[in-house]
């Protein structure tokens, strides 16, 4: 061991400092590659799989979203169906044209059909009705047995109409006295899902299923098979079990590949989403930039070794050099690195000593107009007090202070300036001093400005409705906080404009704007004069907050209001009154307020109004009261009515 430490010694003393620099620099350079190539790759080993988890999770959220509007559109037709039915059994022929519109209005339809209590279809999307009998389907025995109206999803089957896979989404038709009376059922080909996932691409040996909760497969992509029992797999066993939707790795029971699966399950009908991804196709782009990234850190490595013998006497001759340029005058060196910049030094009692040319061009003055005058003659009075303390604590600082303040240019005008000072202290240069680089940011101070008044501008807006200048439902909120701690009484008025579908439907989406515009300046107007506060709540929906108003006042209000909205006859061909109309509910109370319950209070007071044909204000009982007698629902009667009109 000892010879090898006196030979290690040896080729020390025989190396040069800069050839054991380099010999160190590179071998340090070689551990730094090494280990950041060893993070990176885990680093992005797991960007790759949480980025893979996001994505296959959004893509399984939006695939059950899919499916529910896809099945939720066939429940809304024939939960129509159902009702129309029920009220008049016998449609007549023409109502198998309405099922041909229904099929050509909804995409994910084959066909629709009813079928009578025997079992026979009677109406049919399908030209001419088949005269086919489904007594023996699944659905349809379910359906005769239960007498639930939930919507039914069965299959895969074969059609009898067409011969192609379908699944069957079915409801029970009841006669008036609730017996059964037969099935409307509709039929969703299983390509019309294929054709949808097709489009998506989730890599070699990725895939897509839509199950049935009860475990049954209704399809599969890529490899399109169904029927197939999945109850007994993990995703039902435990997954499903725990949880709605989630993320796991697993071994796909179809091809026998790790996957990393997605699953989803929707909450208003029985199925099931999954997407799986596989751990190969998963990791193909890391492992593609591990091998680009090794390539690259070899090529760096080998480059810096061949240049590494050069390095050593190039750092031999650089060392000689630097000794010299030690001896060189610091501020020169500070000059010639700042000349873009006013540099500028000071003696200990602030009196400029030397000021580059450049502070022509920023302030207009010749340097040798500022040499040997005080710095604080230049700077704006309101500054100078900030400035001295950053030059009390400049002694104390080891990278400099830096500072923002106003100098008056020869002009008069003032312009902002930035200035980073260091305190220098040097036996061989000018002595003690302060050294300030000085930049002009005129143009960023006034940027800075602009962009605050536009952040103003922007919250502004973020508590304004876009179409009628209203405050929106986050400035209510606010407002009604602040009056809840200064009010001893507040009324609150919730306003709905009367059969405002039927006039949108009259006078189009436009139209409607428009009316919603004239009720919001109306609105504007009247409460100024109360001292109130408008806003649109949502939709057709207003509402008016009246601090320190008790009962009288908000029902004088409201009636007023009420007249006002009359009085602009705006016609209304979808009212009983010909014109625009509107219902008001209003509550009042006194503190300590409880905001959330008159907000309550008027609402319901609201649905009273429009239970009692519309045009009228209502009010509700005080909030205290209502509070003592529980919770109200929405059309009951208030406990107490403080007026009705």
């Amino acid at each position: 061991m000892f010879p090898r430490l006196a030979l290690l010694r040896s080729w020390i003393g025989r190396v040069s400092t800069a050839t054991l620099v380099v010999t160190l620099f590179v071998t340090a350079l070689g551990a730094c590659v090494l280990g950041l190539m060893v993070w990176k790759g885990y680093d992005s080993r797991r960007i790759a799989l949480a980025q893979n988890e996001t994505e296959t999770r959004n893509l399984a959220q939006s695939l059950a979203e899919h499916a529910t509007h896809t099945f939720q559109g066939a429940d809304v037709a024939l939960e129509g169906i159902v009702s129309s039915l029920k009220w008049r059994p016998d449609p007549g022929e023409s109502f198998n044209r309405r099922l041909r519109a229904l099929v050509d209005n909804l995409p994910q339809l084959s066909d629709v059909a009813i079928v009578d209590a025997a079992g026979d279809v009677t109406h049919a999307s399908v030209m001419p009705v088949p005269q086919i009998n489904n007594a023996d389907r699944s659905y349809f025995g379910y359906h005769r047995d239960h007498p639930d109206q939930k919507l039914l999803i069965t299959g895969p089957l074969q059609s009898r109409t067409s011969g192609v896979s379908v699944f069957a989404v079915s409801r029970r038709l009841d006669t008036k006295d609730g017996r059964f009376a037969g099935v409307v059922v509709a039929t969703i080909a299983s390509n019309y899902f294929g054709d949808f996932y097709k489009t998506i691409d989730l890599g070699p040996g990725g895939s897509i299923a839509l199950l049935h909760n009860d475990g049954r497969l209704l399809i599969q992509w890529p490899s399109l098979q169904s029927g197939r029992d999945m109850s007994d797999s993990a995703l039902f066993r435990t997954a499903l079990r725990q949880s709605s939707d989630g993320f796991y790795l697993t071994v796909s029971p179809f091809d026998g590949l790790a996957k990393y699966l997605a699953y989803r399950e929707s909450s208003r009908y029985p199925l099931v989403v999954t997407v799986a991804r596989t751990k190969d196709s998963v990791l193909a782009g890391w492992r593609e930039a591990v091998r680009s990234d090794t390539t690259v850190a070899t090529a760096m490595l080998a480059c810096v070794v061949l240049l590494a013998a050069g390095l050593a006497a190039q750092l031999r001759r650089r060392q000689e050099v630097q000794n010299l340029l030690r001896e060189r005058d610091a501020h020169y060196r500070l000059i010639d690195a700042n000349m873009g910049d006013v540099i500028v030094l000071t003696d200990m009692r602030g009196i400029m000593r030397f000021v580059s040319m450049s502070v022509e061009a920023v302030l207009g003055l010749k340097p040798e107009q500022l040499i040997g005058r005080s710095w604080t003659e230049m700077v704006h009075v309101d500054d100078v007090p900030a400035l001295q303390a950053v030059a009390a604590r400049l002694r104390k600082s080891q990278t400099g202070l830096c500072a923002e303040f106003r100098m008056r240019r020869a002009e008069g005008d003032l312009v902002w300036l930035e200035a980073n000072f260091a305190y220098t202290c040097s036996d061989d240069g000018p002595g003690n001093c302060v050294v300030g680089t000085l930049r002009d940011v005129t143009q960023r101070k006034l940027m800075e400005q602009e962009v605050k008044a536009l952040n103003a501008r922007l919250a502004e807006l973020a508590r304004t409705d876009g179409l009628t200048g209203l405050p929106n439902r986050r400035s209510l909120d606010g407002f009604i906080g602040r009056a809840i701690g200064s009010a001893a009484s507040l009324a609150v008025l919730m306003i709905d404009v009367d059969d405002f579908k039927g006039f949108n439907d009259h006078f189009g989406h436009q139209g409607g704007d428009d009316a919603l515009r004239q009720l919001g300046n109306l609105f504007s107007n009247l409460v100024t004069g109360m001292h109130g506060f408008a806003a649109r709540y949502g939709g057709e929906e207003f509402t008016i907050v009246l601090p320190d108003a008790d009962a009288d006042a908000a029902k004088n209000f409201a009636e007023s209001l009420r007249g006002a909205v009359r009085a602009l006859a705006v016609r209304n061909p979808a009212s009983a009154q010909g014109c625009l109309t509107v219902s008001i509910g209003f509550a009042c109370g006194t503190a300590p307020f409880d905001s959330a319950l008159l907000l309550r209070d008027a609402d319901i007071a609201l649905y009273e109004a429009k239970r009692r044909g519309r045009d009228r204000c209502i009010g509700a009982a005080p909030a205290a009261f209502v509070a003592d007698a529980g919770p109200l629902q929405p059309g009951q009667e208030p406990a107490s009515t403080a007026s009705a009109s």
